[in-house]
């Protein structure tokens, strides 16, 4: 254990002007937030300067660029940007660079960031926010069991500071303001950690909800709480969630074949119909009745919320890496690719749920591309690309068909489109592909957007299920489905024409869309028998023809 760990208490940072705590007063002792928290690196900006050997010329503006990079700012040169240089002429550049702040020590100092969750076995911070000058806080944690029949835990819950099994924390008041202690989430005995871990899974979301009880002892001055409960984070919106990730060792991996391709695959179980969030989305008005049956009519062609696998390659003829959820996304032979952005920006919309589902199961996602790192191995080293895709799949072969096979990469992968945060997001992927991408697509040769020409349901689920699989054939398969609607149109026009006197002819059918009035849907349609069967991809007929028979779509 750090010597920080083992004071009773510990400045988070003693400089740090608290906003929302008020100033110490005499003769009160004010507990005014307890909370989980992580230890960040505090950062400071730090003046830097460098002189610059001019090698070839150019422009001042052009050395300054050089040096810029993240953790910098305020670059500046002491010439102005315009002015063009020598070569062996000299360029002082300053700057500021961040860096992590120190102590009077010397040593590196840190803040304490709020956590809202964690994992078990997982280490944390508890930080206290305390004003006063004597005595001695005392914290437990707790379960409440909310609407679940039992608790998981026994309470007041035990955790180990150290190597040593706690059921309380304690901090030595001291006018500090800011204590912390770091506490791992787990019981002492691998005997005890089991029977918490079979209480999990005994759950649907294997999850519970800690707070804290705190008590202060050894003070003659006046002892404040915010309420007289004495609790923290026990009210709605601010309960401490724990979880058990298993990174997804419950789920059978199978091993498949693919055009003579063996690889792993995770059928999935959870169609996106059945999206239990459905209704709170569309109270939300993040979607519309009119895009959920968009989604699910579409989705019969597309995996479910929590199916992965690994047996396709990519337009190259390279293995991808592995393909994931309803969307059905990829990640490329390079690592890159939809899925990779996709948990890129799930990283930054639920950082906690990232570390969690990601990162402690090996999967981490850097610069557009997604790694893997066995994560109980030490001397592993963190890989990619084909390496990647021959790891995920070294475990299928033709003898193994059909049978149940390990692949511990994939594993996680099938956990985390499932949690309830990663399913949100590819429900709302789906909707802003549609509305964002899509839909004002312009085919190819004309000059109205899809939007325009595509007023069904079925027309907007069929053209998203083909930029789904095929995004580069849309604009072009659409735009020749259009010419040959509107030859067809124009020839019957001619064919008509003949019959018809001067000042009698009709005119070609108009090529924008607004104009068709009550005749649009059944030019939408011809257009959509066309298109549907016709465009480029695998079994592009055989989908539209499962679209058109699905109820949602009608």
């Amino acid at each position: 254990m750090s010597d920080e760990q083992e004071k009773d208490n510990y400045s988070a940072n003693p400089n740090q002007k608290t906003y929302d705590m008020p100033h110490q007063v005499d003769h009160e002792v004010n507990v005014v937030k307890i909370y989980f928290a992580k230890r960040v690196p505090k950062m400071t900006w730090e003046p830097k300067d460098e002189i610059y050997p001019v090698k070839n010329g150019g422009l001042v503006s052009d050395v300054k660029e050089k040096y810029e990079k993240k953790g910098r700012r305020n670059i500046q040169a002491d010439k102005e940007d315009s002015v063009r240089l020598k070569a062996k002429e000299e360029v002082k550049i300053t700057w500021e660079e961040e860096v992590q702040a120190k102590k009077a020590d010397g040593s590196p100092d840190f803040d304490f960031e709020r956590i809202n969750s964690t994992t078990i076995k997982k280490k944390v911070w508890v930080v206290a926010e305390c004003q006063g000058a004597t005595g001695k806080l005392s914290v437990e944690i707790h379960e409440n069991k909310l609407k679940n029949a039992e608790n998981i835990y026994e309470n007041p819950v035990k955790f180990l500071e150290g190597e040593t099994e706690k059921s309380n924390i304690e901090f030595n008041i001291n006018g500090t303001l800011v204590y912390a202690k770091e506490i791992t989430m787990r019981p002492k005995s691998d005997e005890d950690l089991k029977k918490l871990i079979d209480k999990f899974n005994k759950r649907d979301d294997r999850n519970a909800f800690l707070y804290f009880k705190a008590e202060v002892t050894g003070t003659e001055d006046e002892v404040k709480f915010p309420d007289e409960t004495r609790e923290f984070l026990n009210k709605d919106n601010e309960r401490f969630e724990i979880r058990y990730c298993n990174c997804g060792s419950n789920y059978d991996i199978t091993c498949t074949r693919y055009s003579k391709r063996y690889g792993p695959a995770y059928w999935g179980s959870k169609k996106l119909e059945n999206y239990a969030d459905w209704d709170t989305l569309i109270e939300e008005k993040k979607i519309t009745t009119e895009e959920k049956a968009i989604l699910v009519g579409m989705s019969e062609n597309e995996g479910k919320l929590d199916s992965v696998q690994s047996y396709d390659w990519d337009l190259s003829g390279e293995q991808m890496i592995l393909t994931a959820g309803a969307m059905q996304k990829t990640v490329d032979h390079t690592g890159q690719g939809e899925f990779t952005t996709q948990v890129e920006e799930f990283k930054a919309q639920y950082p906690e749920k990232y570390e969690e589902l990601f990162v402690s199961c090996g999967w981490t996602v850097d610069s557009g591309i997604l790694y893997y790192k066995d994560p109980a191995d030490s001397k592993a080293d963190k890989i990619t690309g084909n390496t990647l895709s021959d790891k995920i799949r070294e475990n299928c072969k033709e003898s193994l068909f059909g049978k149940t096979v390990e692949c511990k990469p994939l594993q996680p992968i099938v956990n985390a489109v499932i949690d309830k945060s990663f399913q949100e997001k590819q429900v709302l992927d789906f909707i802003k592909r549609l509305k964002e991408v899509v839909l004002p697509l312009t085919p190819t040769g004309y000059s109205y957007k899809l939007s325009d020409y595509l007023q069904s349901k079925l027309g907007k689920a069929t053209v998203l299920d083909h930029h789904i699989n095929r995004p580069g054939f849309v604009k072009d398969d659409f735009g020749a489905a259009l010419g040959r609607f509107f030859a067809k149109k124009d020839a019957n026009t001619a064919k008509e024409n003949k019959t018809r006197k001067e000042g009698e002819k009709l005119k070609n059918l108009s090529r924008n869309p607004g104009e068709w009035g009550d005749k649009h849907s059944q030019y939408e349609k011809e257009i959509l028998d066309d298109y549907g069967n016709k465009r480029r991809g695998t079994d592009m007929d055989k989908r539209y023809e499962k679209m058109e028979k699905n109820s949602n779509l009608s």
